[in-house]
């Protein structure tokens, strides 16, 4: 008997996708399964390359941060002698050293976040789990299959805060959006969409409702 056919088919799961190839990275792993599949995401400070750049993302954070302290504090200094913060307003300058006290540490440990984050998707007949660990914390989300109503490719700002994407991509259940693959490029996110729209025969969309297209044009929703 042959296999139920995928999402370019009746709108059936399709559990017999091949091994994807994600560019030329195999940092990210979409292992098909029997009765599902399943997406690795290891830490981003596993990847060589990945550890050099975060390196000196969160040098040039740290050296801009120090920068504006000292420069800020020029102005202190110099408004305080004087008696007068006429070149610099002191709500505009209390503003501004509030803004480099907090968004400097938040910018670094949101780097530290994206480097140790991991994250593990499986699906499989019963639904679908999401676990995403950082700071060896674990969250885990469980959809059941009857109540997901596809996958989402959006530009709305979603959970983790952390994350460096602007595209992002989520499962959607019942209105809510579950985020997931934080720690993607958008070439991964958009070709760990199209595996999970084909292994739950769900669909994946964009921000307007639009299926998506995967390779050689078979949109990656079933057909009515």
């Amino acid at each position: 008997m042959p296999p139920p056919p995928g999402p370019d088919g009746a709108g059936g799961p399709n559990h017999t996708i091949g091994e994807l190839e994600i560019g030329k990275s195999p940092r990210i792993a979409i292992t098909p399964r029997a009765g599902g599949l399943t997406v690795t995401i290891p830490p981003l400070v596993q990847d060589r390359g990945w550890r050099r750049r975060l390196a000196a993302i969160a040098l040039a954070v740290g050296a801009t941060a120090l920068l504006g302290a000292y420069r800020l504090g020029l102005a202190w200094d110099s408004g305080m002698r004087r008696g007068d913060f006429g070149d610099l307003p002191m709500p505009v300058l209390v503003f501004l050293s509030l803004a480099v006290l907090v968004s400097a540490p938040l910018a670094l440990v949101g780097l530290a976040a994206l480097a140790f984050a991991e994250e593990r998707i499986d699906v499989e007949p019963e639904g679908v789990t999401i676990r995403t660990t950082a700071f060896e914390k674990t969250r885990t989300a469980v959809i059941a299959a009857g109540a997901l109503d596809g996958w989402r490719e959006t530009y709305w700002p979603l959970s983790p805060w952390w994350t460096w994407a602007v595209k992002r991509l989520a499962a959607r259940s019942r209105g809510r959006l579950y985020p997931i693959a934080g720690a993607a490029g958008p070439a991964e996110k958009r070709a760990i969409g199209l595996a999970l729209a084909a292994a739950t025969g769900k669909p994946l969309v964009g921000d307007r409702g639009r299926p998506i297209r995967g390779p050689g044009g078979v949109v990656s929703s079933p057909a009515p």
